[in-house]
């Protein structure tokens, strides 16, 4: 960032101007077609847009608030005394709205993107590198917004600065498995266990996995801890495989980590050292993974089936617009998301998506797996559209290895 200094002067000298029960607000404004008009009109021209850019930024903000430029085209505006984080998106969307006509610079009459992000704190809580991640990550979440602007998410602000608490936790071993169960709706059977990993809860300030995860993935931490969480699962899941040879346990696998070169073979390894067999392992993939890069992950997944693992497509209905990943590579298990499958008996609309669902995983000779089974009636509708497997806290919720297995029936020696 240029003019670092300055950006983080005028966050310490507006947050004294913010009285206790408001907030300091900040955006960050960039033009996202800056690179082109300058690689079009030269340098000098450019020079000229951003001149003008900065003057249309500062006249839709308030006379007391700061504009410091921070890049080519990208400017901070720093905003005190503000009601709230609604304040914030209002001041975002005001400042999106400025950028709808054309911006006269120089020779040229020109038609900007405008991108804003926008977040704010309190300044008893403030801190200038936490404003500013928030803002630049919403900067960039705006880039998909048809509204053009966006606003941080409080929670990953604050998350963002505890890295290092989920490295050393990663690298201390003092993450857990927690396994649920997946049964056969039909007959009741244990069919296997699904691993999910969770931050202690008797840490103090536990991050639920809707945080550490896409941290992880933007930290570049996922790949640790996603073998972390086979080489656990694997551990503790090997005594139980290898007495009852028909259930299975299921890993989650992040796109991220499924397309890093030799994670397959890592995969194969962690098998063989444990002493589970390929056919008790299934691996999950988000139906989102498919939008990143379907060529290597079908390949990577394809490669992963060869080996005679089960290939799981996990949230199944939330995700990728097309259905071509499909037939890119064999599918043994859908798993139908737990939002569909929660509304099913009161919203007919739901069941008959839901029904949908379990056809097309048999069409394609796979199973149907149900989530988020929370009470008998949706059993019972489950069972009656012919689902093969679910799980859910009416069936079993996640417990750490040994209790799981106490309360499924397969523990002890």
């Amino acid at each position: 960032m240029l003019n670092r200094e300055a950006l983080f002067g005028a966050i310490r000298d507006l947050a004294q101007a913010t009285p206790s029960g408001s907030e300091l607000g900040l955006l960050f404004v960039r033009d996202r077609r800056f690179r082109e008009y300058e690689t079009l009109f030269g340098y000098a021209a450019g020079e000229v847009l951003a001149d003008a850019f900065g003057r249309r930024l500062s006249a839709a903000l308030r006379d007391e608030d700061r504009v410091v430029r921070i890049g080519e085209c990208d400017f901070a505006a720093v905003l005190p005394a503000l009601s709230g984080r609604a304040h914030a998106e209002l001041a975002a969307a005001k400042v999106a709205r400025a950028f709808d006509g054309p911006l006269e610079a120089g020779e040229h009459s020109v038609r900007v993107r405008a991108l804003v992000g926008a977040t704010s704190m309190a300044p008893s809580a403030l801190s200038a590198e936490t404003l500013c991640r928030g803002a630049d990550r919403a900067c960039a979440a705006a880039a998909a917004a048809r509204e053009r602007y966006a606003l941080s998410d409080g929670a990953a602000d604050v998350a963002a600065l505890d890295y290092d608490r989920l490295f050393a936790s990663v690298n201390s071993n003092r993450l857990q498995v927690m396994l649920q169960p997946i049964f056969a709706l039909r007959d009741g059977a244990l069919k296997g266990f699904e691993s999910l990993t969770r931050w202690p809860a008797d840490e103090i300030d536990p991050f639920p996995p809707s945080i550490f995860v896409p941290m992880s993935e933007q930290t570049g931490l996922i790949d640790e801890l996603t073998r972390w969480n086979l080489n656990a699962t694997l551990r503790l899941c090997s005594p139980i495989l290898a007495r009852h040879g028909q259930l299975t346990c299921s890993i989650n696998l992040s796109p991220k980590t499924l397309v890093t070169p030799g994670f397959v073979d890592q995969v194969k390894a962690a098998l063989r050292i444990w002493g589970v067999r390929p056919r008790n392992a299934v691996v999950e993939v988000t139906e989102t993974a498919f939008v990143d890069d379907l060529d290597a992950i079908s390949h990577h997944l394809a490669e992963l089936h060869e080996a005679g693992l089960g290939i799981s497509i996990d949230d199944f209905g939330t995700g990728y617009s097309s259905l071509s990943y499909l037939k890119r590579f064999p599918v043994t298990e859908l798993k139908i998301d737990g939002s569909f499958v929660r509304d099913l008996v009161r919203e007919p609309r739901s069941a008959r998506l839901v029904a949908s669902m379990i056809d097309m995983a048999h069409r394609l000779g796979a199973t149907a797996v149900a989530e988020g089974i929370e009470d008998e009636a949706t059993l019972e509708t489950l069972r009656s559209m012919g689902c093969d497997h679910g799980q859910g806290y009416w069936l079993g919720a996640p417990q750490l290895a040994e209790a799981a297995f106490d309360d499924a029936g397969v523990g002890g020696a």
